[in-house]
Parts: C-alpha cells; structure tokens; sequence
C-alpha cells in the first residue's frame, strides 16, 4: 500500500510543477499537424492493405514502414 501512495504522491508533486509553468514553456503539439499526419498514415496503411489483397507483400511492408516513420513524426509535432 506504501508504493501507492507514494505513487499518488510523485503524481501530485509532479502536477504541481506543471501547473507552475508558464503556458509557453509548456509545449503542446499542433493539433493540424498531427491531423494531417495522422490522415497520411492512414492513407499508406489503406494501401498497404489494398497491396496484401493483391499479394504485393514487399509493397505492403515497405507502406507499412512508411506509416509507422510517419507515426513517430505524428508523435512529435
């Protein structure tokens, strides 16, 4: 029961510290942008799927790498 208590405790100390901030410190991400991302993701991923139904696996697998890099930006933005 201890380490959860200190867990809520970590947790308050570290809302605290942000609620402390100013708001430009704080980084939010770009809504649009990660709209936008987040659609051309989809778009390769729908390809990659239309690709396995045709049997173009190394077509397929190089859409799916594609998406995934594009989720990992869609993270940073």
């Amino acid at each position: 029961m201890s380490t959860f208590n200190e867990a809520v405790e970590e947790i308050k100390k570290t809302k605290e510290i942000l609620e402390g901030q100013p708001p430009e410190i704080i980084n939010h991400p770009d809504p649009k942008k990660h709209q936008y991302i987040s659609f051309v993701k989809s778009f390769f991923r729908i390809i990659a799927g239309v690709s396995l139904c045709f049997g173009e696996f190394a077509i397929a697998g190089g859409l799916f790498i594609v998406a995934e890099v594009l989720g990992v930006a869609e993270e940073l933005v």
